[in-house]
């Protein structure tokens, strides 16, 4: 009896310390997660101390407690950091069989790449971790996650009617769980998705829904997401008051809980609705806070915004300099961020072909070397051969011939070591020069993919989602409890899978026709000789009647000139500038106008075209012409054009062109041509 007694309290004892322990652990995970926002620099301080006391975690809390210390230095910036330590939960899922682990490597390292601004690499991240647990009932919570991450994804990239797709799939999962977090994440960011596509109705009413549960479960934080699409929805609707109100309700909050980017965000947002409403004064305080902040976060996305407002703001105020000044402070910040979004790969590419530049670079330099000393060592032997034959002279001719004779023949072998030298150099030359040519294909064909990987992706998904309802369709056949409303949802899914794939692939199609023209416009091109004035009047107004434009007014002046060179290429060289023009340049213009003059130069054709648009920013001049350049990515277009234009040109009429900016308004593209081109 008394050991039954002793025995029972043991256990009571230990299962009352084992209790005491679990619940301090939870605790202090629970204290790590909110201090991740807040003060991450604190929440890497505790999961630090976490980890020297040695305590035991399951598998599940170690996970949970490598996502924050992740996050966590994300906050800091600390990117390449937070990529490596992620990689342990990857270790993590290959030993272990729960999906879930799986997900919460993709899913995290999605949010890395997200704050590094990385947005297309974030979705790709988020659509892996959609794959992992789609159609897995047990893992419906973390499906409806990855469908909203990659709404919003979408939502960033401007891509809004796909982000309503996959946001209105996750409202579906959500509303079926009792988490009133998710479901004001999903409202709200549904109607900024909304809002993108100018269905301003349904997007309050949706940001409406979204505030009022945060508010009702005293969601503080999570309440400053909703003011600050509400800020960006009256300020759209031009209601700069309330816009107003709600971006301060929203710093409040995020200056409360430390969270800096968010900050950043909202007060921009709010420098850009002081600048509408003509508040100069404060629109420069809080401009110049966050160029502060952004400085001291190295916040390179923040500060270029940042600057580019402030030149806003001088510029509006004709303090033409300064406005200047922050116009160079833009240029170099928008650099770095555009630097530090290139490719890893091509970014890996680049360092191995400067290191194969700067072997053959230093191969140069000893060859040169070794050339400067066989110079050095032939004057030695000359002198050495002239103060011989000297000394000879006085004593005996016959010495001083059959001296002269051996210089010679080490003079011989002296420049057929030079001559060996030479050949090798011009080697390696040919060699560097085939470097280069590889390094610009490979660059192209690096910038090719990136643009066809996302619709791709984009596609298989939507092929997933027709498959994954087809045969969730054929289950319902088979047990013959087909309603009428499961008919209609079926066809509403796959309608909706069958309109992403198609939308995804009908823009790769379109990547490939435009990439197809860069080659094939250098094709099947027939010479003959025309006169090239009435040939380009005629051409001009046919291109304005196919891209369906009553402006610009086109005037041709110059001389009469007949050439023999490639009409065809000529009309789209033409067609492809005042398409530019069109596109670009008068879009503010009033009254847009190009002028064409040709004009015969001795042997040459020089053709002189000039728009009245709104000009281009000198620094630019030199990447005009480069593949895939363009200052409106993620429109139409794809930067292509002008690089078409310079290999027709230059490459097939074998003549010069140049592109000038203008000091007042407009751009000059001039053309070179030579009177007859050779055939090729």
């Amino acid at each position: 009896m008394k050991q039954t007694l002793l025995t029972l309290s043991l256990f009571l004892f230990f299962s009352f310390a084992w209790a005491n322990y679990e619940k301090s652990l939870i605790e202090t995970l629970t204290t790590i997660e909110s201090l991740v926002v807040s003060e991450p620099e604190q929440a890497l301080r505790a999961i630090e101390q976490l980890k020297k006391s040695k305590v035991q975690l399951t598998t599940k809390q170690r996970v949970k407690l490598i996502r924050h210390e992740v996050v966590a230095n994300t906050y800091l910036n600390h990117h390449k950091v937070a990529l490596n330590i992620i990689e342990e939960v990857k270790e993590i899922a290959h030993l272990a069989s729960d999906k879930s682990f799986l997900w919460h490597y993709y899913n995290t390292k999605a949010i890395v790449y997200w704050h590094m601004d990385s947005i297309e690499e974030s979705l790709d991240f988020n659509l892996k971790a959609y794959g992992v647990v789609k159609s897995i009932t047990e893992f419906s919570q973390y499906q409806a996650i990855s469908e909203g991450n990659v709404g919003y994804a979408f939502i960033k990239l401007g891509f809004f009617q796909q982000a309503v797709t996959y946001l209105e799939s996750a409202l579906a999962i959500v509303l079926t769980h009792d988490n009133v977090v998710m479901l004001a994440s999903t409202y709200n960011n549904l109607g900024e998705a909304y809002l993108g596509i100018k269905n301003y109705q349904k997007s309050f009413e949706l940001l409406e829904k979204s505030l009022a549960i945060r508010l009702e479960h005293q969601l503080t934080f999570h309440t400053s997401f909703s003011y600050q699409n509400l800020g960006l929805f009256y300020y759209q609707q031009e209601q700069y008051q309330p816009a107003e109100i709600a971006f301060n309700k929203a710093i409040e909050i995020r200056a409360q809980a430390g969270f800096v980017k968010g900050l950043l965000v909202s007060q921009l947002a709010l420098v850009k609705v002081y600048i509408a409403s003509n508040k100069y004064v404060l629109a420069q305080q809080v401009i110049t806070a966050v160029i502060v902040t952004a400085k001291k976060q190295k916040n390179n996305t923040s500060l270029s915004n940042a600057f580019d407002l402030q030149r806003q703001i001088y510029a509006d105020s004709q303090d033409y300099q300064s406005a200047y000044q922050a116009s160079l402070l833009y240029q170099q910040t928008l650099e770095q961020v555009v630097s530090r979004k290139t490719s890893i790969k091509l970014a890996s590419y680049l360092n191995t072909s400067e290191a194969i530049s700067k072997d053959l670079n230093i191969l140069e330099l000893e060859k040169n070397a070794e050339i400067k000393a066989l110079q050095v060592n032939s004057e030695r032997q000359k002198t050495k051969i002239m103060l011989i034959s000297g000394f000879c002279m006085v004593i005996l001719l016959t010495i001083f011939l059959w001296t002269v004779q051996k210089s010679k023949k080490v003079i011989a072998k002296t420049n057929a070591n030079l001559s060996l030298t030479l050949t090798q150099l011009q080697q390696t030359q040919e060699k560097l020069i085939k470097s280069g040519k590889m390094s610009a294909l490979t660059t192209l064909v690096s910038r090719m993919a990136h643009q066809v990987n996302t619709p791709l992706g984009i596609a298989v998904t939507g092929v997933s989602h027709i498959h994954e309802k087809v045969t969730c369709f054929e289950t319902l056949i088979a047990g013959g409890k087909v309603k009428k409303s499961e008919i209609d949802l079926f066809m509403t899914d796959l309608n909706k899978g069958c309109e992403l794939s198609s939308n995804a692939m009908a823009k790769v199609a379109g990547l490939i026709s435009q990439f197809k023209m860069i080659s094939e416009n250098l094709e099947a091109e027939t010479q003959q000789e025309f006169e090239i004035f009435e040939h380009v009047s005629k051409h001009t107004d046919l291109v304005l009647i196919l891209l369906k434009q009553d402006k610009p007014i086109i005037n041709i002046s110059g001389s009469k000139v007949r050439i023999l060179g490639y009409p065809e290429a000529l009309n789209k060289i033409f067609s492809q500038l005042i398409a530019n023009s069109i596109d670009h340049a008068f879009a503010d213009t009033l009254s847009p106008e190009i002028n064409i003059e040709i004009a015969k130069v001795k042997d040459q054709l020089e053709i002189t075209y000039q728009d009245n648009g709104k000009g281009i920013d000198s620094a630019m001049v030199n990447d005009v012409f480069e593949p895939f350049y363009t200052t409106t990515m993620g429109n139409k277009n794809l930067g292509i054009g002008l690089s078409i234009v310079y290999n027709l040109v230059v490459q097939l009429m074998q003549g010069n062109i140049q592109c000038i900016p203008q000091k007042g308004k407009g751009i000059m593209f001039c053309i070179t041509l030579p009177l007859k081109v050779k055939s090729a």
